[in-house]
């Protein structure tokens, strides 16, 4: 295994910094005489063991190690003895401690008792464990040990239990690693970021134990189903991987249970109702399992149900477990089930999910119970196996519709319209007719990205067969979707009032009907620049309760998905970045596993709002995760996230990235298809280069389109991002009649930016500052101190300036290593003119005085003239000295 993966020494310790303290504390401690580790096997009880050996050296502390061991324990003092003198007796328990006690390493310093650490603690033979407890009462030595939490039955576990009650004894239990401790601890070893969805997989194969974590990693590496594509590693194949050492373990564990044939019945079918595990293990067998932590018992309403409780037993067991034996196990289980008289709701739904598994196809008519148990168990694969198993001639209406709606939550848009459109032209009754209308809207819209000519004529071709008033009013909605995703926002209000009035009859609304309405009126608004508006909608949105359709088994996630994802947006709109960032991240993470492709829609809303807060490591992770998401399908999210990463690249200063990404979304971009985001991130490209006047040049004409399209959020953005650039004069004069038309208070922090910006007013730059910061917008807050100080400077306010740069820098500290050109030249740019910054910028990135000359259209001697005045304002000898001299203080080269 290659050392560069931190396989050829020790990986770090993550989540566990409160318990190296406590030891700290309790070493310290006079009054305490032993610090026990409890853990169950995997959980880091050793390491954390190691690094508190190592912390007891480092101060003065002579450390002794013993490790227990069963064998050990056959032998009196087997584990001790080579810490003993040779002559010693067990059977002499007086002077085996006076013998001991004087044995001991003495403390070189003024400071430090022994410590002796012993591995395994609950493993020593009674001698031993009497020997340590007078040698701890008497205050002769400080004892770190593990202890396995799941052993009970040694004399040493015994006798450990109760020295962990004393007084003198400080306990602590090693919980499993959280989600993110363990994407912590993977970025560390690998060396770069781990996708969400391999992160949360990684986690709860492993249980959150670093132990069997490392070995997943080991195996996948090997097996290269782990794979980096520059930016983040994920993992690229369903199935688990094993190294032979973790599968040796897992069946250790096994075996000390119960017999593995036992429990093949859990790992074949399970997790299975308590009275069928009883037809194979008895009330005894079970509690022991139970009680040993290898089964979980839980209850849901009056059915109690048995499983596995460490997803890798089920693994190793299932593939050591004989094909034809595990078939032979779930047929009898299937036959135990129909026995039953399938009275729960989900019981359709596992009939069919197991007979898929037993004999490779479906049950006629229990596809719709099968995909509804595959999503409630939140495996969208399982379920696109299910809908994919049932032969093309057996495919209904309903087999298609459902087929459509998991190709599409799988990011296949492409093959989820031609599943969807056959169904269309089965649907019976308008019931289904709009089901299928309103998922086909909805591809085209969110997934293919083509709102123009197929999605209106798919509405218009269902239109006649659609008459009831409900009906109508879905199709003011779906109307309303496919003018959204055409950008024209002000129609898509208009539908929406529509809906309003055609659904009028129907008080109150249906409560799926009345969310989409609110989203789609929130998305609308927040693009109109109405961000505040947008922001009441998605809360009223957020807080209406959305029962589960029949037809789509996953609504219920996907409809909050949906929601989160706007409000997000509307936040960001409304220049609320902090609470955007908040919450995004704790609904994005509380949602995994599940993963259909609307969540990518939140990655990039997350996305958006990290990258205008200036968290521009975290934006390029979020849009690294989509492009790797949809790089297989292209899907319309594909381009915009390219976009994006190139944009946070660039801020970053990361030119190579930011080309890179910026060139694979135009060869992605479909020819003449609209791409929004694509001057955004080559005018962000061009600043990173050194060509600001190019970058200004593409934020105008993308501004004016935005102006064009009704898009005020986006015109508002680049407007801004524009007078980062230098063009605060051309930007003012807009960004304040967008203020007067819409009062709402972002758009009058940035109007009043742009005005402070041209004005070079510092004490109204650094009022704003402070606003930006509070509201997330640190990059900005950080930018406009930074050019607030260098107006100071030029005033002759020396000691203002420097508290300028002060709070500057503080800001600057939360964005992720910005790098764009306002933090590079703020310290000289009043003392360089805007064509001066133009060359000194290009120049510090090496561009040759020729290039320089027909990139900004003047003449060799002018770059000339223009290089050495810089040189004199900067006090600097030559070109050598540019790029230094252009860099913030504090900024790593």
């Amino acid at each position: 295994m290659s050392e560069t993966h931190g396989f050829g020494a020790t990986w770090p310790l993550t989540g566990r910094r409160t318990e190296l303290e406590e030891f700290a504390a309790a070493l310290d401690d006079t009054s305490l005489g032993a610090f026990l580790i409890f853990g169950p096997p995997g959980a880091g009880r050793s390491r954390l063991a190691a690094e508190c050996r190592r912390s007891a050296a480092e101060t003065g502390h002579p450390v002794s190690v013993a490790r227990a061991t069963a064998a050990a324990a056959r032998t009196p003092l087997g584990a001790l003895a080579h810490l003993l003198p040779p002559d010693v007796c067990a059977t002499r328990p007086v002077q085996l401690y006076a013998r001991a006690s004087a044995h001991l390493p003495r403390p070189t310093g003024s400071r430090g008792r022994p410590v002796l650490f012993v591995d395994d603690l609950h493993l020593l033979d009674g001698a031993s464990t009497v020997l340590i407890r007078q040698l701890l009462d008497a205050g002769r030595v400080f004892v770190l040990g593990t202890v396995r939490s799941d052993v009970h039955d040694t004399p040493g576990a015994a006798a450990t239990a109760v020295m962990a009650e004393q007084d003198s004894v400080r306990r602590v239990d090693l919980a499993p690693l959280d989600e993110a401790q363990t994407a912590t601890l993977l970025r560390d070893v690998l060396g770069q970021p781990v996708t969400g969805k391999a992160v949360g997989r990684l986690h709860r194969l492993s249980g959150g134990m670093p132990l069997p974590l490392r070995e997943l990693v080991r195996a996948a590496l090997a097996q290269s189903t782990l794979t980096s594509d520059g930016t983040l590693w994920d993992l690229t194949s369903p199935d688990v991987p094993l190294t032979p050492h973790l599968a040796g373990r897992l069946r250790a564990q096994l075996r000390a249970g119960c017999p593995s044939r036992k429990l093949e019945v859990l790992a074949a079918c399970g997790p299975c109702p308590l009275a069928y595990v009883l037809e194979h293990l008895d009330h005894e067998e079970l509690t022991a399992l139970e009680r040993t932590g290898l089964v979980a018992v839980t209850r849901d309403g009056r059915r109690t149900t048995v499983r596995l409780a460490q997803p890798l037993h089920t693994v190793v067991l299932q593939r050591d477990m004989p094909e034809v034996r595990g078939r032979r196990l779930l047929l009898h289980y299937l036959a135990w089930i129909e026995e039953q008289g399938l009275r729960r709701s989900g019981d359709r739904g596992t009939r069919a999910a197991l007979t898929l598994r037993a004999t490779g196809h479906s049950l006629p008519g229990a596809m719709a119970e099968a995909v509804r148990h595959a999503a409630d168990l939140e495996d969208l694969d399982r379920a696109r196996q299910l809908l994919e198993s049932v032969p093309h001639a057996q495919r209904d209406y309903e087999a298609l519709h459902l087929l459509g709606q998991a190709l599409f939550r799988a990011g296949d848009c492409t093959r989820a319209e031609w599943a969807l459109s056959r169904a269309a032209a089965l649907a019976e009754g308008e019931r289904e007719v709009r089901d299928t209308l309103a998922a086909r809207v909805h591809n085209f819209v969110y997934g293919l990205g083509d709102a123009t000519e197929r999605c209106h004529a798919a509405i218009e071709e269902c239109g006649p067969r659609v008459t009831t008033v409900l009906g109508r009013a879905e199709l003011s909605l779906l109307r309303g979707a496919a003018a959204f995703g055409a950008g024209e926002f002000r129609r898509t209000l208009d539908l929406c009032t529509a809906f309003e009035r055609s659904r009028a009859p129907l008080e109150p609304a249906p409560a799926p009907l009345a969310v989409r309405a609110k989203l789609l009126e929130a998305l609308a608004l927040a693009c109109l620049g109405r961000a505040d508006e947008a922001v009441v909608a998605a809360h009223a949105a957020a807080e209406t309760p959305v029962p589960v359709p029949p037809r789509d088994p996953y609504a219920a996630v996907t409809a909050a998905v949906a929601r989160d994802t706007v409000l997000v947006n509307a936040l960001t709109a409304a220049g609320r970045l902090g609470e955007a960032l908040t919450y995004g991240t704790r609904t994005r993470g509380g949602r995994r596993p599940f993963d259909p492709y609307e969540s990518r829609w939140l990655t990039m809303a997350l996305g958006r709002a990290a990258l205008a807060g200036g968290r521009l490591e975290q934006a390029r992770l979020l849009f690294a995760e989509v492009v790797r998401a949809t790089r297989p399908q292209r899907a319309a999210l594909f381009t915009e996230a390219l976009f994006l990463q190139a944009a946070a690249a660039a801020q970053q200063g990361d030119l190579e990235a930011a080309t890179s990404a910026l060139d694979e979304g135009r060869r992605a971009a479909p020819p003449g298809a609209a791409a929004p985001d694509h001057a955004f991130g080559a005018a962000w490209t061009a600043a990173c280069r050194g060509e600001v006047g190019r970058a200004r040049h593409l934020l105008t004409a993308a501004a004016e389109d935005a102006r064009r399209l009704g898009h005020t959020w986006r015109e508002s953005a680049l407007l801004t991002d524009l007078v980062r650039l230098g063009g605060a004069a051309a930007a003012a004069p807009r960004l304040s009649e967008i203020a007067a038309e819409l009062p709402e208070p972002g758009h009058l922090a940035r109007s009043a930016l742009a005005r402070a910006w041209r004005d070079r007013d510092p004490d109204r730059l650094l009022e704003l500052a402070d606003r930006f910061h509070a509201c997330g917008a640190d990059l900005l807050a950080a930018e406009a101190a930074s050019t607030a100080a260098a107006s100071l400077r030029t005033r002759g306010s020396e000691r203002r300036a420097r508290a300028a740069a002060r709070t500057a820098s503080v800001f600057l500290d939360r964005c992720q290593g910005a790098l764009t050109p306002v933090l590079r030249v703020a310290h000289s740019a009043t003392r360089l003119s805007e064509r001066e910054t133009e060359v000194a910028l290009l120049a510090s990135r090496g561009v040759s005085n020729k290039q320089m000359g027909a990139d900004l259209h003047i003449s060799l001697r002018t770059v000339e003239n223009h290089l050495n005045r810089i040189y004199h304002k900067l006090g600097i000898d030559g070109r050598k000295d540019l790029a230094a001299a252009l860099r913030p203080t504090g900024t790593d080269p």
